[in-house]
């Protein structure tokens, strides 16, 4: 589900508590584009999105500018992918996520650990068996972290007008139905549905394989023909509810029938998403597990009505704190629980494939010129947003360190002759410097050294 962007920063994305390692890579250590890509060189057409040849140095293990990891070549993801890697017993994925160590985040280490530890017991167990093994025993870890936050909300609610306080009660219900596992009747949300469709279309686009593109296509298409329609349009008194309603049932009706016969009948996520989404729109009560993001969602869509900003503002706040599958292992084992071993294993890297993130976000007036872009991991670019690279400084100095860790390395494979081998001017790493230093807060400006640079 998309969340509305939430009007503060949340200072505990960039915890100093991810300690400096050394990162783990020489000159040797990687191979040449020829190599990675198996062909003797690469040619861009004016027409070529400017980031396009940047992100082929994430080939020669690059350092990400806002973490210490080590950014996972996108190609890389890709091959596991089409060779259903995760399918595989725990073993041969143990084996197989060896080298990808330094490009996991804490959390994601954890769980390789898990698998590596589990790879010598059961060696031959699934990956969706293995998490769901652990799921009673981090189902209570995140209880006790996650009632202490509600019983704030609680708190908090108490000052709010009685209707608010009713719909805030009824939401806390229907959560607390959730978090124990007990069947509950929620409204179908075509919008919600639509967008965990497009994330299970993701993964099966990395798979490469033609049928089950063509048959996601297929699915999309008897999906697209009902418009989603906002709350206000839904309320209006002309607005044709019950057939709108029947349309909804015959097209999850006509979709999921498709999918059970199509090449896609043993997707695990997609037919779990179909089984719920009929329950829903036959209003059928079904087991549905706490989301952070849905929880949130529908928090804020409660306290965007109060008058009173501030109490608005801490709630909102508060439920932020619920803890993310990102920052504890307890809310990825929890997460990954109901999903397939192929999605698991997706989650797993996913966020460490690396981008090209805007140093001037885009929406801020931002260019897609090279000189522009610094190269980062899916998550941290995504959780950055429109941030000002000053803000995120403040919030994190260990970015210096970061930033200058990525200009060793691309002055490293420049002096090595990979800049002029990709067509990429060494001109770039000065440039970028120079901006990261631009953007930087003026009393404690990012000084990037770059006179190794030959």
């Amino acid at each position: 589900m998309n969340i509305s962007p939430v009007s503060f920063i949340n200072t505990n994305f960039y915890s100093n508590s991810y300690k400096i390692r050394s990162i783990n890579y020489q000159p040797g250590n990687y191979k040449s584009i020829s190599d990675v890509r198996g062909c003797d060189s690469v040619t861009f057409t004016s027409g070529a999105p400017k980031s396009e040849i940047l992100k082929i140095l994430l080939a020669y293990g690059i350092p990400d500018m806002y973490s210490d990891i080590i950014l996972l070549d996108p190609q890389v993801l890709k091959d596991f992918m089409q060779r259903r890697l995760f399918l595989k017993p725990i073993r041969s994925i143990y084996k197989a996520l060896i080298p990808y160590e330094n490009s996991l985040f804490p959390v994601e280490k954890q769980v390789y650990k898990i698998i590596k530890r589990e790879s010598k017991r059961t060696p031959k167990a699934k990956l969706d068996e293995l998490l769901h093994k652990l799921v009673p025993q981090h189902n209570k870890r995140l209880l006790a972290i996650q009632q202490p936050i509600f019983d704030r909300l609680t708190e908090l609610s108490k000052g709010m007008p009685e209707n608010l306080k009713a719909e805030y009660d009824n939401l806390l219900a229907v959560t607390n139905q959730k978090l124990s596992n007990t069947p509950v009747v929620i409204p179908f949300s075509l919008k919600e549905f639509k967008y965990k469709l497009g994330k299970i279309q993701e993964r099966i686009d990395q798979t490469g394989k033609g049928n089950e593109f063509y048959a996601m296509q297929k699915i999309k298409r008897i999906v697209n023909t009902v418009p989603v329609y906002n709350k206000e349009s839904r309320q209006r008194p002309d607005f044709p509810k019950r057939r709108y309603e029947r349309r909804l049932k015959t097209m999850i009706t006509e979709a999921s029938e498709y999918a059970e016969k199509s090449c896609l009948y043993k997707n695990k996520d997609l037919i779990s998403l179909f089984s719920t989404a009929r329950s829903q729109v036959n209003g059928i009560p079904t087991n549905i597990r706490f989301n952070r993001k849905s929880f949130i969602y529908d928090l804020q869509k409660i306290t965007n009505k109060l008058q009173d900003k501030k109490l608005a503002h801490k709630m909102v706040k508060t439920a932020v704190s619920l803890p993310t599958s990102k920052e504890n292992l307890s809310a990825f084992i929890m997460k990954a629980a109901e999903r397939s071993s192929e999605q698991i294993g997706y989650d797993l890297l996913g966020g460490s494939v690396g981008t090209a993130d805007h140093l001037i976000p885009a929406i801020k007036g931002g260019d897609n010129n090279i000189s522009n872009y610094g190269l980062a991991s899916a998550y941290m670019n995504s959780k950055r947003a429109h941030t000002d690279f000053k803000l995120l400084l403040q919030m994190n100095p260990m970015i210096y360190v970061y930033c200058q860790r990525q200009v060793d390395r691309l002055i490293e494979l420049a002096n090595n002759g990979i800049f002029s081998k990709i067509g990429l001017s060494k001109s770039y790493i000065k440039t970028f410097a120079n901006k990261l230093c631009k953007l930087s807060p003026k009393g404690t400006p990012l000084i990037i050294d770059t006179n190794k640079l030959k």
